[in-house]
């Protein structure tokens, strides 16, 4: 063993050299060129580009001819576009100081956000600012342009941070958005300072987690490639192994180096320090230590995988002898079956845990839902189900012959140990559903062990592949479906309790963000104000412009005030209610939200209100006073941007689903509804369910009834998509199953190869079948391909070209209400449009109207691109966007006097489509105003129809694929039966019998061919008839002369002894009668030999002819040991079997087999001075195998190939023809015979000869 190891590390060490190489050069790379730890990392990513963009900043500060073109708006659109915000990367603006006032803005490239004024000019440099969206690097020259003088302002952005934290608004660095999880921005000074291009530090990185550490793309790939040239040194060994010391030693020591390099990872997990990546979250996924996290589960799986192929690729090559006692193959029996009916049950598991457990989508109907964990969850699971299929293949391969005609007892075996398992286990829904899988197992092993579907077989044609992989694609895809509509049903049961006791999900949302900032800091200070009657009314009309002003249109908000005593006193509330009315609603009537202090409450069957209570307290935390808002919902159209910017990631609620619909019942009454399905206006008694949750159907669609109470029912309706859903899952898996195979094939084929090129391109040759098959599934994808791209790309522009033409059609309407209300109101003051006093409550009342009219929202800027009214205030209020108009927009309207400008914008992580249109004075054509129309919801749509598009395309394309197999798998097949039989027929080709030609109606390029292979075949039966000839006449011509000297050896004796007594008879010799008998005697013996030599020739020559009959191949064996156990000098010992075994064969021809194998054995040992002869049996499935072995000399090296030779012998004397009559015999009887030697030691010869049945 030792001897085995050494040689395996000799002869692969340039792997293990490499592997450990690479690792390496990943362990340098992370320590010495990436840092050590991530804030170093990207302390030192944000400082080059901060300073990258410092320098380019000061050189567009002294490119006077640029800025003189910017101050007077001459430059050109290709010197724009090169400035705007999304090419450079930070921005720019050029301001023209005032002598008086502030200085006005004459350029901009971004409206995301405007240097703070009150900044400029104090330093040249670079310092880290806080706005109201972000932190930003603030740069600041002062120029001078003639006798004028302007400030040249740059903002890098270097974090967004908004007023609150969403999925469309995250809080995270630019360019680098993974960091925020790794590093923070620190204001105290740590280890990892970030400068600017002058030297000064701008702020600090902390570590967000210690045991983060950062890898790059180098160090990665070094390491993969590391740990495949690893897994390859052990791969081959385990390989070498198996062919040495057999396969349970190489499975063997492949199981222990993955299980022992596998617990390092675990034991020691800052070796890899894999939980720096993503996929390692335990959040993602996480359903023991084992399987932490989706990546420790996927890596788990192709490990598993890896053991299933190496067992299962070695196991096809061996044949299972069953043990001779028949309890020990049952015991062995149940053994593999424990194992297959767990694995089985761990699977399932396994699945069902990674579908309802894990944070990802199965959600296949709604492409936008799925992320790139989706997909990988796919892998994993196409994975772990090729594990189960090798693996379960191995063990009925095992098991089959085990069981031997007692087949039928594996499957109540089978079903027996399943329900024992089950019987232990402590979840319901567990056995319940492993019922079902259990009858799945059930029917699996019968069609694996069916001829027909080849499950046993270990190499599996495609057909038999394609079969295979439908099998599991749909088994897996009912799983899944399964187990979705479970956390569905789930999730509106817990939608259906949330809408009992809430108006609107939304709202709340809403008011969080407004309660957020009334707190104590500003009450507490603030409180004095209330008591004072002029004040009193200025801050509660300031908080509600100011926090509640974004939405006016959407809550009728009052503002309550109380002084703490003994009985609280009003504070100049404007309506009389009192501190214990709002109080006790507060307190008894008010329903819990999501939020702490914010409660809802119904004021009528279908109106409710929010009330909030704040205790305001002062520093020694005792109380001053009470704060209370109460808010009344309004109902109306516009609601374009709220719901898109705060919605959450990527919801799954079904609130959020166009599939669903809901309604809310009070007293039979509909209150609201949600969506357009048709729910009845009241409900009858009827109706109203019993239970809490009653499920049913209408048609396409099902219904979920919950009764919160007495009088409150809720409604939802989802549409039934679970065949769709199915179908497009099958796809999916289907897909993912080819993609692996196709990774396996690729794989295997470069370790075949060695990494040798001449043998790569050797094994990369494909048969004609392959390229067929390849030729016809790339067709499949390139259509995929090219149709799911051009479809995609003709919805785009059709929404884009629809989506313009209806904003153009609003806008012109707009245009005309706002044309009339600002002409009658604005004045104009050095060309630039003014309000008159109490216009701009007007024109708001206005935009909001409009609003809600056409569903959208709307903005109106100046000339000078200021925003003058909007119908959505939060917004800028708020900072998520400057108060300033897009500058691409502001340079077609403003500097090339486009009379339309549609542009993309981006908000957040909000991508919509806007259009802008002058608004111009009807007596001039002046432009006095641009007035701004985006579109929130065209994106939205658009995703939508792309996503419903690409589930119809994928389950068409899987359609496709399937037909283009059995239309590819038909065409191979009939062109390869061709091939096919072309190739037995030359396979059949024998000169030794008639040779038939192929008849081929059809006039085809294989036509062609079979007509070239027939005329091959005449040629040939004219060729081997004058061969027959020519080696008959040699034949006999050989036979003669063999003959002629056999025979003239014995008469040279009888010659020489007849012409002695001769002599002795002419010399009258006394002894002539002595003489005589001698001379008589060896004449008799030479005769007899002759009579022997012609036997055996009439033997052989009549060897062809057998007579076969049913005997008891013990009964001739007996005979012949008797004949040898009494002859002296011998060891003989014969073994048998332990039972009869009947052959159908010529007993003559085997009764002289065994005599000459005997005679042999006896000759051969002749020199020992204990001669030892064995004769030994055992059984080999339908096969009887005899072995005679004996103790003699061996036979040497260079006669052992021509043993079997006619005419070639060892002794001195002989025909030759023992051997190879013997070899003909066996053959006759459709057997084998070879023989093992060692010189010095004997030889055994082996007859392996088929039984014609075996019976206790």
């Amino acid at each position: 063993m030792k001897q085995l190891l050494k040689n395996l590390i000799n002869s692969n060490l340039y792997l293990l050299l490499a592997a450990l190489f690479l690792f390496a050069v990943a362990f340098l790379l992370n320590k010495y060129v990436v840092g050590s730890t991530a804030a170093s990392y990207y302390s030192s990513r944000l400082e080059k580009k901060i300073q990258a963009h410092e320098k380019e900043f000061n050189r567009l500060s002294t490119d006077t001819a640029l800025l003189l073109s910017l101050i007077n708006q001459r430059y050109s659109e290709s010197q724009f576009n090169n400035l705007l915000d999304d090419k450079k990367g930070f921005g720019f603006f050029v301001y023209q100081k005032q002598e008086t006032g502030s200085p006005r803005l004459l350029f901009w490239n971004t409206q995301v956000a405007t240097p703070p004024i009150n900044l400029m000019d104090e330093s040249d440099v670079s310092r880290l600012v806080t706005l109201n969206n972000g932190l930003y690097v603030h740069g600041s020259k002062s120029v001078r342009i003639g006798n004028r003088g302007f400030a040249v302002e740059a903002l890098i952005p270097v974090m967004s941070k908004y007023f609150i934290e969403i999925e469309n608004l995250k809080t995270e660095f630019i360019d680098f958005p993974e960091a925020r999880k790794l590093v923070d921005i620190s204001f105290s000074p740590t280890d990892y300072a970030v400068k600017s291009s002058y030297g000064n530090t701008l702020f600090y990185l902390k570590q967000s987690n210690t045991n983060q550490q950062l890898s790059n793309w180098w160090s990665i790939a070094s390491m993969l490639l590391g740990t495949f040239l690893l897994f390859w040194f052990i791969h081959y060994s385990a390989h070498v192994i198996s062919l040495k010391k057999g396969l349970w030693w190489g499975t063997l020591f492949l199981v222990s180096a993955i299980v022992l390099l596998r617990l390092s990872t675990y034991y020691f997990p800052n070796l890899l320090n894999l939980r720096q990546y993503e996929l390692f979250d335990p959040a993602i996924y996480g359903s023991s230590y084992v399987l932490s996290s989706l990546g420790d589960l996927f890596i788990n799986a192709l490990l598993f995988c890896w053991i299933g192929i190496f067992l299962n690729r070695r196991l096809g090559n061996i044949e299972v002898e069953p043990f001779r006692v028949q309890w020990k193959n049952w015991v062995f029996i149940t053994l593999l079956v424990g194992f297959l009916v767990s694995l089985t049950f761990v699977f399932a598991r396994t699945l069902q845990s990674l579908v309802a457990d894990a944070q990802i989508s199965f959600n296949v109907t709604n492409y936008d839902s799925l992320s790139k964990y989706s997909f990988v969850g796919f892998v994993i699971i196409a994975t772990i189900a090729l594990t189960y299929f090798f693996i379960a293949q191995a063990v009925l391969k095992v098991a089959r012959p085990l069981s031997g005609k007692y087949n039928y007892l594996l499957y109540i075996l089978t079903a027996s140990l399943g329900l024992l398992i089950l019987t232990f286990s402590d979840e319901p829904n567990f056995v319940e559903s492993s019922l079902f899988v259990l009858l799945w197992l059930l029917g699996f092993m019968w069609m694996m062990q069916q001829e027909v579907f080849s499950g046993l077989r270990f190499r599996l044609n495609v057909s038999e592949v394609l079969f295979w992989l439908f099998v599991f694609s749909f088994s897996i895809a009912a799983v899944i479906v399964s187990e979705n509509r479970k956390i569905e049903l789930e999730q509106r049961k817990l939608f259906a309790q949330k809408l009992s006791v809430q108006a609107d999900p939304a709202n709340e949302r809403l008011l969080s963000i407004t309660l957020t900032y009334l707190d104590n800091d500003f009450l507490a200070p603030n409180f004095e104000r209330f008591k004072d009657p002029v004040q009193n009314a200025k801050l509660k009309d300031s908080i509600i412009n100011t926090s509640f002003g974004p939405y006016l249109n959407k809550f009728d908000t009052k503002i309550y005030t109380f002084e703490a005593g003994a009985s609280p006193r009003p504070l100049y509330n404007e309506d009389p209610i009192s501190f214990d009315t709002l109080n006790t609603i507060f307190g008894l009537q008010g329903k819990q939200t999501s939020i702490p202090d914010l409660r809802y409450f119904e004021r009528a069957f279908d109106k409710y209100s929010y009330i909030s209570l704040k205790e305001v307290k002062d520093n020694d935390s005792g109380t001053i006073g009470y704060f209370f808002i109460l808010a009344d919902p309004k109902k109306y159209k516009g609601d374009a941007l709220i719901p898109e910017l705060f919605k959450q990631s990527k919801e799954m609620l079904p609130e959020n689903s166009p599939l669903y619909s809901y309604a809310i019942y009070t007293n039979l009454e509909l209150i609201d509804n949600y969506k357009e399905y048709s729910f009845p206006i009241r409900l009858s008694p009827e109706q109203v369910p019993t239970k809490e949750f009653v499920q049913k159907t209408n048609g396409s669609f099902e219904e979920l009834w919950y009764r919160h109470s007495a009088d409150k029912v809720v409604v939802i309706v989802r549409k039934n998509n679970s065949f769709i859903e199915a179908i497009t899952l099958f796809a999916y898996l289907f897909s993912t199953f080819l993609f692996l195979l196709a990774l396996y094939w690729m794989v295997s084929l470069v370790i075949r190869s060695r990494l040798r090129w001449s043998l790569l391109r050797k094994n990369w040759q494909f048969s004609i079948r392959m390229q067929i098959h390849s030729t016809i599934i790339m067709i499949s994808v390139l259509s995929f391909v090219v149709i799911g791209a051009a479809t995609i790309l003709f919805f785009i522009n059709r929404y884009e070209r629809t989506n313009q033409e209806r904003l153009s059609r609003a806008m012109q309407i707009m245009i005309n209400q706002i044309q009339t209300r600002l002409e009658d109101h604005n004045v104009f003051n050095d060309g630039l449009m003014v309000f008159e006093e109490g216009v701009n409550a007007d024109l708001e009342q206005m935009m909001q109207d409009i609003s809600e009219i056409h569903g959208t929202d709307v903005n109106l800027y100046d000339t000078l691109g200021n925003l003058k009214v909007t119908s959505k205030p939060l917004i800028y209020n708020k900072g998520v966007l400057s108060d300033k108009m897009n500058p691409e927009a502001y340079y077609n309207l403003h500097v090339k006097n486009s009379v339309q400008c549609v542009i993309e914008e981006k908000m957040g992580k909000v991508n919509y489509l806007s259009v802008y249109n002058p608004i111009r004075n009807k007596k001039n054509g002046e432009v006095y105003a641009y007035l701004n129309v985006p579109s929130y919801s065209a994106q939205g749509e658009l995703k939508q129809e792309i996503s419903n598009f690409l589930v119809t395309l994928i389950n068409l394309n899987a359609f496709i694929f399937l037909v283009a197999g059995a239309i590819s798998l038909f065409i191979t097949n009939r062109i390869t039966y061709s091939f096919t039989l072309i190739g037995q027929k030359m396979r059949d080709i024998n000169l030794g019998k008639i040779n038939q030609e192929i008849e081929w109606k059809r006039k085809d390029e294989i036509g062609e061919l079979v007509k070239e292979y027939n005329k091959m075949v005449q040629k040939l039966e004219e060729s081997a008839e004058v061969l027959a000839k020519s080696e008959r006449e040699g034949a006999w011509r050989q036979m003669a002369r063999q003959v002629a000297h056999e025979i003239k050896n014995p008469l040279t004796p009888m010659k020489l002894s007849i012409q002695y007594l001769q002599k002795a008879i002419d010399n009258n010799s006394p002894n002539v009668k002595e003489m005589t008998s001698n001379v008589a005697k060896t004449l008799v013996e030479q005769i007899d030999h002759l009579s022997k030599i012609a036997s055996d020739f009439s033997q052989f020559a009549n060897i062809g002819n057998p007579r076969k009959e049913v005997f008891d191949l013990h009964e001739l064996l007996y005979s012949l040991s008797s004949l040898y156990e009494a002859t002296d000098n011998l060891d003989f010992e014969w073994k048998p079997v332990d039972q009869r075994v009947l052959l159908f064969a010529d007993k003559t021809q085997l009764n002289r087999l065994f005599t000459n194998l005997l005679q042999n054995a006896i000759e051969a040992a002749s020199s020992r001075d204990k001669r030892m002869i064995r004769i030994n049996e055992s059984l080999n499935g339908e096969y009887i195998t005899v072995s005679v072995s004996d103790n003699g000399e061996g036979i040497p090296e260079q006669t052992r190939s021509k043993i079997f030779t006619p005419n070639f012998t060892t002794k001195s004397s002989g025909t030759g023809l023992g051997l190879a009559m013997s070899k003909s015999i066996v053959e006759n009887a459709d057997g084998d015979i070879w023989f093992e030697t060692r010189e010095g030691e004997g030889t055994t010869f082996y007859v392996k000869i088929p039984m014609l049945r075996a019976t206790g």
